[in-house]
């Protein structure tokens, strides 16, 4: 595949990214797809033959990545894990609200809409999430945080953001990630 071919595919992965995020998989068609990319509907199946479950498995380790990207960014800026686990969940509100509360976890909503449905895209799910926890644990065990308790608090902190992430979009309010944000520094600093 030229130059050409890989730009059309990764274009295609990062709209199909931002769509699932603000759709969710069943409402995300593939005319649409085609639309926001300028390609046409053959074009999805020269380059994802798995057609839309393809695509979407991997628009999904895309936006995984990405956040965790971002992640670590932020852990390699922070002076503490509680002033890093603040900065997650500003960025967060910011995210959210900025998008007018359209956007949220870019996983969630393909995460709950595939579950016992598509095993290809609920595996890549996982291994987002997975992927989330894993460096939320390694950042908190290189900061004094022992592993089980890593583990647990990656763990905590994750479910909170989530359900956070859902209520506010529901609530149109950033309260909910603002009091979850509050719960996770208290965890940070009980244990």
């Amino acid at each position: 595949m030229g130059k050409k071919g890989f730009d059309t595919k990764q274009k295609m992965i990062e709209v199909m990214a931002s769509l699932l995020e603000g759709s969710g998989y069943e409402a995300t068609g593939l005319t649409e797809l085609g639309k926001e990319t300028g390609t046409p509907k053959g074009s999805l199946y020269f380059h994802f033959p798995g057609g839309k479950e393809e695509l979407t498995s991997l628009a999904i380790e895309y936006s995984g990545k990405q956040l965790n990207d971002f992640f670590l960014t932020i852990f390699d800026n922070s002076d503490t894990p509680t002033h890093a686990i603040k900065q997650v969940f500003h960025a967060l509100e910011e995210r959210i609200v900025s998008s007018d509360y359209q956007k949220g976890c870019p996983i969630a909503t393909t995460a709950m809409e595939t579950a016992g449905k598509s095993p290809l895209v609920s595996n890549a799910c996982k291994e987002v999430y997975n992927l989330w926890l894993k460096t939320f644990e390694s950042y908190l065990s290189s900061n004094g945080y022992n592993i089980r308790v890593a583990k647990n608090l990656s763990l905590s902190i994750l479910s909170l953001w989530e359900g956070a992430l859902l209520l506010t979009k529901l609530q149109k309010s950033p309260e909910p990630l603002r009091m979850a944000e509050k719960t996770a520094e208290s965890l940070l600093k009980q244990i």
